[in-house]
């Protein structure tokens, strides 16, 4: 696809990028969301460009922030609430396929992405993320707890309880890249 894009071949990038970028990988996303923008290999599509690039941002690629908010800029309001969905969908789709990669990334959408941040849901998910052993996960949960009324905090952690069975993910395997939840 990099080859493509220096041989100046966009539609054969943006094809190749595309089934990298249906597989969560997050570079790709980016790029997508950079040739969409720029309407090379494809017509331009600034809501196709604001979706991937909120899929990039969500998978830590921080340049995809420059991206996500020139095009909020030039969308309409219902345009960037369809987008928001779409996100949304695409990462429950992932989670309900047993995607772990996706947990930490619907979090952070539910504080990020949407238009007035869910705490509840945020909290939710980095305490099952926690749970699983995924990285640098509890400093997340712990700044989300703080934003919970007191009031909320057991229903909360009730539902997290739910959908940790119901999901049943495999727990990340911290023996590869070093134990970072370790208290």
């Amino acid at each position: 696809a990099v080859k493509a894009v220096k041989a100046r071949d966009y539609s054969r990038a943006l094809t190749l990028f595309e089934q990298q970028a249906n597989d969560a990988k997050h570079d790709a996303q980016y790029n997508m969301a950079v040739l969409l923008q720029a309407g090379k290999g494809r017509p331009r599509n600034y809501t196709d460009a604001l979706y991937w690039g909120w899929l990039a941002q969500l998978g830590g690629i921080e340049e995809a922030k420059k991206i996500t908010s020139d095009m909020q800029d030039a969308l309409a309001e219902d345009d960037i609430k369809a987008v928001r969905a779409r996100v949304g969908d695409s990462l429950q789709s992932r989670l309900d396929n047993g995607d772990i990669r996706a947990i930490s990334q619907f979090a952070d959408y539910n504080l990020t992405i949407l238009e007035e941040p869910d705490h509840g849901t945020a909290y939710i998910w980095y305490t099952i993320a926690v749970a699983l052993n995924i990285p640098d996960m509890i400093d997340h949960r712990e700044d989300t707890e703080s934003d919970i009324e007191a009031k909320e905090l057991a229903r909360l952690q009730t539902e997290a309880k739910e959908l940790f069975k119901k999901y049943n993910f495999t727990p990340f395997n911290s023996k590869e890249v070093g134990d970072a939840n370790a208290s």
